[in-house]
């Protein structure tokens, strides 16, 4: 009886290998599109693509048939304890054969000089850098030893699945398997390797484009073969279930429906890129969606992504898409939407999710706009991000709520991703021109439309008070007593938690940044129907709350529009909805955009105070147009070192190779004047020092990294820091902040 040689402890090689196999087919038929059109743009025949792709997937897992890896299978199926020090990556010990048949292939039909198909099967698991960090063992170890019989069932194997393409394997030479895999690469990775001569013949860009294609079709195959799927690659919904959906909600909401507007109809006909500038309530996200299933259905199956500012924001989105395309369909994806586990001996079923979740493999994914942006620092899973983001319909949601440096890596992103045939859309509900110019320019042929109904509509009556919000706490106490939903507003979570303990006895939802995750999901769960609210800026995107007074503290015109939109939503004639604005602290002051433009909040508070009472919509975008007068964000330096950081990056890693941890620090997607830290309160310590890993995240919070600093303490690998916590009001620092700065 022959051997049986294991992939993984659940299937046999042969097994893995026909699963791989099959997942690549259905993938390479559902990016078609793509791979026809990237290949038109950067000179490539497909066939010979497709042959060097499924070259890729006949020999990403040759190197399972050494010795050490088929011993670790043994001991798992029994149940038993393996030394990992004793294993050697398989992935390594596959490249020499990968190089080997790569360049049999390209001397029949020429790809690339560079041996892209075998740097994505040793990629394909750990990061690929120039230092080979991920391969460290075995660049001490001795090469491994293959076991001959299994080293021929992986050869006919192969042999096999390129038979039923119709094409001929390579036919290697013997002796391979006594080759060094580490000293092989290592001779050609690296500034002084054969790869950096290489580079100086090839087209960088086409190289990038070529290698995340190989390894992204590569990752979807070993990924939905290892987990025994298939590929679910586009929504089958039509736009008419958005518009039954719509009409759910209002229902739910008992909002009279009679149709679409006409500028949902509009957004949702359209084909192409486009701008949309609507308020709050005005049913930008069902226009959205409209506008994505259209144009998915028109590139020939592409996915939606869906982006927003915040996680907060993010995770409300991703509820709301599940209802309308169903959970699986839809992925969540943010800094803490999950943890991902690196770990091969974490069982696949509890990884498989957060992969999809966090490579855009979904559907629909819905994420915070930095997922989009770590792509061109090519960290994570960039390369199958990438290929998923070209072929995508891209809706940028708030997109006016971002700084210069940020919104420097979103238009290199929207230039990159429309130059490889993606469509974007972008929305807010107050873009100044400025901002509209400049997206014009970067999405050659885009339509702007506005929702001018509700831009020329009234929804609240303003208040300017010229005096602080702490001094205004006997008018909002008694607006709660009368029965009016109020909400209200400042710009730092010293002063929000100050506030909703001064009115504790009203039970308000005290809401800001600084909640462990555990608390700030219920808290999320609870605002739509609070009475009373206390909350900094992090409520002021895409939640759909309606209160019926705000009272806040001044901000920039835009975040004041968001703040309003919370207040009578759905624009009731018959309400008396207001809207109070206080001057901002001197600690506010620091907050927004303390470098560039000083005077900010000043320039914004002189303006509210001379207009009318009586705004409509189209006031507070043309107010937002005179407070950034002269401030043309082109001209910010952040946003002109942005612009040219992608191309940085890129070059210092010749355009494949992954980022490091840490490695730069302007290979950031949000600049923060005042760095924070992730950490756990100390009082949760015994608590959490009984859980899993993965169960641990819901006790994290950031702090100011000066305070954690001064009062951290790690056990076990885990940093806690000792900080006043209750549920109800989040964490207190202990000492007065030096900066006297206080995040939101």
């Amino acid at each position: 009886m022959s051997a049986i040689f294991y992939a993984k402890p659940d299937q046999t090689y042969h097994e893995h290998l026909e699963a791989v196999y099959a997942a690549w087919k259905e993938t390479v038929i559902a990016k078609k599109a793509l791979i026809e059109r990237l290949a038109e743009r950067y000179n490539f025949s497909v066939d010979r693509f497709l042959q060097g792709s499924l070259l890729t997937v006949a020999l990403h897992d040759i190197g399972k048939m050494i010795e050490p890896f088929q011993q670790m299978m043994k001991a798992k199926r029994k149940g038993e304890r393996f030394d990992f020090r004793r294993n050697y990556r398989h992935e390594l010990a596959s490249f020499v054969f990968a190089a080997t048949a790569w360049h049999l292939l390209n001397q029949s039909a020429f790809l690339s000089n560079i041996p892209l198909e075998a740097l994505a099967v040793v990629g394909h698991h750990k990061s690929l850098d120039t230092d080979l960090g991920s391969f460290g063992r075995e660049g001490l170890a001795d090469s491994p030893h293959f076991i001959p019989a299994g080293l021929k069932e992986a050869i006919r194997e192969a042999e096999g699945i390129f038979h039923r393409e119709k094409w001929n394997f390579p036919k290697l030479p013997e002796g391979l398997e006594r080759k060094d895999p580490y000293r092989s690469l290592s001779g050609l990775i690296g500034w002084d390797g054969a790869l950096s001569k290489l580079l100086e013949k090839e087209d960088i860009e086409r190289t990038r484009i070529l290698y995340a294609l190989l390894k992204g079709i590569l990752h979807y195959a070993d990924w939905h073969g290892s987990g025994k799927t298939q590929v679910n690659y586009r929504v089958k919904e039509s736009p008419q279930s958005v518009v039954e959906n719509l009409k759910r909600r209002c229902q739910e909401r008992r909002i009279s429906f009679s149709g679409l507007r006409t500028f949902q109809k509009t957004v949702g006909d359209h084909l192409g890129h486009l701008i949309a500038v609507a308020p709050t309530g005005s049913g930008k996200t069902e226009a959205s969606l409209l506008w994505a299933i259209n144009n998915a259905n028109q590139m020939g199956g592409a996915k939606i992504i869906y982006l927003l500012p915040t996680m907060v924001t993010a995770n409300n989105m991703w509820k709301r898409l599940c209802n309308l395309f169903g959970k699986r369909n839809v992925g969540l994806t943010h800094s803490t939407a999950n943890l991902f586990l690196e770990d091969e001996a974490d069982i696949w079923e509890n990884r498989r999710g957060i992969l999809f979740d966090r490579s855009f493999i979904n559907p629909v994914t819905v994420g915070t706009v930095d997922q989009l942006l770590t792509i061109g620092f090519n960290a994570g899973r960039w390369a199958v991000k990438e290929i998923n983001a070209a072929n995508s319909v891209i809706i940028l949601d708030e997109i006016h709520a971002y700084d210069g440096w940020t919104l420097g890596l979103i238009v290199s992103s929207i230039r990159h991703f429309v130059h490889l045939g993606a469509r974007s859309l972008l929305m807010s509900a107050t873009l100044p021109s400025s901002l509209i110019g400049l997206f014009q320019q970067e999405l050659k042929e885009v339509e702007v439309v506005r929702e001018e109904t509700l831009l020329s509509a009234k929804r609240s009556r303003y208040f300017v008070e010229v005096r602080q919000i702490r001094e205004a706490t006997n008018e909002i106490e008694r607006a709660v007593q009368e029965g009016r939903r109020v909400l209200v507003v400042v710009n730092t979570v010293e002063q929000c938690q100050e506030l909703a303990e001064q009115f504790s006895h009203l039970e308000p939802i005290c809401y800001h940044s600084r909640f462990i995750l555990k608390d700030r999901k219920s808290i999320e769960e609870e605002i739509e129907k609070a009475h009373f609210a206390v909350a900094t800026q992090v409520l002021e995107v895409s939640l759909d709350i309606d209160f019926d007074w705000l009272f806040t503290e001044c901000a920039p015109p835009d975040a004041i529009a968001q703040r309003a939109g919370r207040v009578n939503r759905y624009r009731d004639p018959k309400r008396d909805s207001r809207v109070y604005i206080f001057k901002a602290s001197d600690k506010a002051n620091k907050i927004y955009n303390p470098i560039n433009d000083p005077n900010l909040l000043d320039r914004s508070f002189k303006a509210f105070y001379k207009a009318p009472k009586e705004m409509s919509e189209q006031d507070l975008i043309n107010l937002t147009e005179m407070v950034y007068q002269g401030y043309p964000i082109e001209n910010l330096e952040s946003y002109q070192e942005a612009i040219s950081q992608y191309a940085k990056s890129q070059k210092k890693r010749m355009a494949i190779f992954d980022s490091r941890i840490a490695e730069e620090k302007q290979e950031v997607t949000r600049q923060v004047r005042y760095e924070t830290a992730s950490v756990i309160p100390t009082c949760f310590k015994d608590e959490v020092l009984k859980l899993k890993p993965a169960e641990r995240r819901w006790y994290e919070v950031k702090l100011p990294l000066w305070y954690v600093l001064k009062n951290k303490e790690e056990e076990k690998g885990i940093l806690f820091c000792d900080v006043e916590y209750d549920s109800q009001f989040g964490a207190r620092l202990k000492q007065n902040n030096p900066s006297g700065v206080w995040f939101i």
